[in-house]
């Protein structure tokens, strides 16, 4: 990102306090607090997965189509659920989303997003090592995300049909259509950086957001505004259906370290060039995930409208946005 003078270095630590422990459920029982992070563990259960679906008639009619699809076929889509058959049936009012970037996918139930690495190899698709949020779901919310869990870790197999996307293990089976986004949905509030993901080879972490820190971002038109705890600014962005597309954003100067200056860094990486997003709603919240253009890394933030209510004081965004 430019931001007139100096962007510090690259994504540098997430921060203390990251835990790193498998994946495993974030149900009712699940501790609560936002502050805790996971990262999942290559022993996922992927046992869980049948030695055959031919029982599916969406899994064994489209073994030839699923070799054809190759992550390319996935990579900037966002997709939300439309029907779930089997064991689980979807919490009312609630969504299930899936979005693929870079060879990394996010997923959310309602309630935590999990991010990780994924594989498309003999007609499965395969993420055994996801990370997730740890917000303490109660009831039906978290019963719904420790199932998502297990489902995508069993390896389901997957038909993309345009732009319908279709999984299945043999016992549940779900079937996504696109994701509702655009202009409108992000101009409709403020969003509230809540969480980042770093994403490697070795290891992905979701951290959440010191909250002694404040930083948020708005969408105006053309034009966004941020403040990254640090500095704030705001410049030219083009939204597309699943795609955010930053031009040369400006900033204010201040130097910052600590919490304050890391935040300041992942925002920085995450907001160049072409990226992809998504918003999920559950629960009553609304959530909205940036993927950086390679997919290493990514932003959470909540609707809060509340966070930079004066960034387009004269119905355009300023030189500088201003603090809210």
């Amino acid at each position: 990102m430019t931001t007139g003078a100096r962007v510090r270095g690259t994504l540098g630590l997430l921060g203390a306090g990251v835990l790193l422990v498998g994946l495993t459920a974030c149900g009712s029982s699940g501790s609560a607090g936002s502050g805790a992070t996971s990262a999942g563990s290559s022993s996922a259960a992927a046992s869980s997965a049948p030695a055959s679906v031919s029982g599916s008639a969406s899994g064994s009619a489209s073994a030839s189509e699923s070799a054809r699809t190759t992550r390319s076929d996935l990579d900037g889509k966002s997709f939300v659920a439309t029907e779930v058959t089997g064991s689980h049936t979807i919490v009312p009012d609630s969504t299930i989303t899936i979005a693929f970037e870079g060879g990394s996918l996010s997923a959310n139930a309602g309630c935590n997003t999990m991010v990780g690495r994924y594989t498309l190899v003999g007609g499965k698709l395969t993420a055994p090592a996801l990370a997730s949020t740890m917000m303490a779901c109660l009831g039906d919310l978290g019963d719904q995300d420790t199932w998502l869990a297990a489902f995508l870790s069993s390896g389901p197999t997957y038909t993309l049909d345009g732009d319908t996307l279709t999984l299945t293990n043999g016992t549940d089976t779900v079937v996504f259509g696109p994701a509702p986004s655009g202009a409108q949905a992000l101009a409709a509030t403020g969003w509230k950086v809540t969480d980042v993901v770093s994403i490697t080879n070795q290891a992905n972490v979701t951290s959440a957001v010191d909250p002694s820190l404040s930083a948020w971002m708005r969408f105006q038109g053309e034009e966004v505004a941020f403040n990254n705890s640090c500095n704030v600014g705001g410049g030219p962005v083009q939204i597309g259906d699943d795609t955010l597309t930053f031009g040369a954003l400006r900033s204010t100067l201040i130097f910052c370290d600590g919490a304050s200056g890391q935040l300041e860094q992942t925002m920085s990486t995450v907001l160049q060039g072409e990226t992809t997003y998504s918003i999920t709603t559950g629960g009553g919240i609304k959530y909205l995930r940036i993927m950086s253009t390679d997919g290493t890394a990514g932003l959470g933030l909540m609707a809060d409208d509340t966070v930079g209510q004066d960034a387009f004081p004269s119905g355009s965004a300023p030189a500088t946005a201003t603090s809210g």
